[in-house]
Formats: C-alpha cells, structure tokens, sequence
C-alpha cells in the first residue's frame, strides 16, 4: 500500500521505542503521505519530528495524547483523548502537560514500590533509561520487567502486573475527557477520541455529550478495531458530524510487536478535513 496518513503513532518522546525522527524514516518507508505524531502528555518530539519531515518530504500531523478517566461507579474507565494541531507555545496547555508529567513521576515511584513489596526490585535508573528523557509510563515499567526475566513480553507484564488489580497497577492521577477536551480547544487544536473500541460499549453513549463539550473527531481506524467496529463508529461519527479519523497507534518495534506504521492509514483528505476543523475552531 502506498499514500494515506497514519494519524497516531508514538515516539521515545513518551513511550514509544524509536525516535522522532526514526518514526519520521520508518512512515516514508511505509508509503505514507502523511504520519501523525501523538505523544502521550508531551509535545516534546514534535520540533525534531517536523524538521525530519520537512527534509523527508513528507506531512507531518503534530498531536498529543491525553489520558483521561471516567468513574463507571464500580471502576475507572481510562480515555484517551487526541489533540492535533494544538499551539504548541499554549501556556495553560504547556502548564497541563508538565504536571500530566509531574504525577506519572509520582505514579512511577510507587509502581515501584509496590513491586519491591511483591518481591520484584526494578532498578529506577534503567527505568528511567528506557524512557529516553521522555514521559515515563507503564511500558518502561513493562520494559524492565522483560529485561529482568520476569516476563518474555510487555503483554504480559501488563496482564501479570501492570492492570488494575495486579501487584504494580496505581492509577495514575485523574483528569476528565471534559477537561482535556476543552484544554486542546483552548488551545486550537481539535479533540479527537482515541479507540473508542477499546472501551465499554457504555461509553458510547457519552458521545453526544462530549460533542457538546467541543469533541471534534473520532479515531474511526485503529489496530484493535474491527472492520465492524469500524463501520459502526464510522456512521456515528457521520451521524454526530465528527471528523473520522484513523491510525496504528504504532509504539514499536519492539519485542513481542512488530512495527504497525502504516498498517493503518486513512485517506490524505481526512487529514484536510482535520485542518479545517481546527482553522474553523
């Protein structure tokens, strides 16, 4: 396959396992007219990611991603919320994002802790080294926990360890969609909705709500949805007049995933769709 945009990958600037600019190399070798980078509460890789492009010839979408939560009563649900083309010299978006960053700090030392108190004793430093400088989360930890012998894949070290219930799990410090939402209009981006089929079927009676909050678009594509997944959040997306998009949500290579760049790609015109909603915005 050849042309098309990949709209949500990730880089070392969070946690994926390449750098921006490896990302950069790795969409123009897929084919791609167009790669969109969304790290997790960091913009960080963005400046590198688009001088990278710039010389590779090929169009960057600059985003971030946001993790958000809803209380179901019995459970927090995790929601990710994209943001494209936000301001990336926005003060009160810049202020959100470091202390997003400050807490998973905070969330990383006691993932450790209670470790430790399981019997598993992960050394912080190497932690820290597999996160490269940028945001820390669950999947460095995951990381270290394959490097120790303790599992063969991060897969696994999720299941084992890292999920609500298990020895490592902490939540991470709370933020709602609403907020994220309104903190990526702010600062003129478009808020999307990041793999709905990952979520309870609850929550897609939410979307209205969020519509009127200002959620813009829907992450219609994604790796782990299927084809009627797809057409069902595709017609609500029409539905709800939300701009469609789609991408792999690429973090690898790495061991136990191969790289998905590209295995998910929408048509180049969704991505004008996405610019012209945020210059209406």
């Amino acid at each position: 396959m050849k042309g098309g945009a990949d709209l949500h990958t990730h880089t070392t600037a969070s946690d994926g396992t390449v750098t921006p600019e490896e990302r950069i190399r790795m969409a123009v070798a897929a084919g791609l007219e167009w790669v969109g980078i969304t790290d997790h509460d960091t913009l960080a890789g963005l400046p590198a990611a688009r001088e990278a492009a710039r010389a590779a010839g090929i169009g960057l979408v600059p985003g971030v991603e946001l993790s958000t939560d809803v209380d179901l009563g019995t459970r927090r649900v995790g929601v990710h919320v994209l943001g494209y083309w936000v301001h990336e010299d926005d003060a009160p978006l810049v202020e959100l994002l470091a202390r997003r960053r400050a807490a998973r700090e905070q969330r990383l030392a006691r993932m450790l802790e209670r470790l430790a108190a399981a019997g598993i004793v992960l050394d912080e430093a190497r932690v820290r080294s597999l996160a490269a400088g940028g945001a820390v989360g669950r999947p460095h930890v995951a990381r270290a926990l394959v490097e120790a012998g303790v599992v063969a894949t991060v897969a696994e070290a999720f299941e084992k360890y890292l999920t609500p219930g298990k020895p490592g799990y902490v939540p991470r410090a709370p933020l709602a969609p609403e907020a994220a939402i309104a903190a990526i209009r702010e600062a003129g981006g478009v808020p999307v909705l990041a793999h709905p089929g990952l979520l309870p079927q609850q929550l897609f009676n939410l979307w209205p709500a969020w519509k009127r909050q200002g959620l813009a678009g829907v992450e219609v594509y994604h790796s782990k949805h299927s084809p009627e997944q797809a057409q069902a959040f595709l017609a609500r997306a029409r539905e709800l007049d939300l701009v469609p998009t789609g991408g792999s949500d690429c973090h690898g290579p790495q061991p136990g995933q191969p790289p998905l760049i590209g295995r998910v790609r929408v048509p180049a015109e969704w991505v004008e769709r996405l610019r012209q909603r945020a210059a209406a915005d």
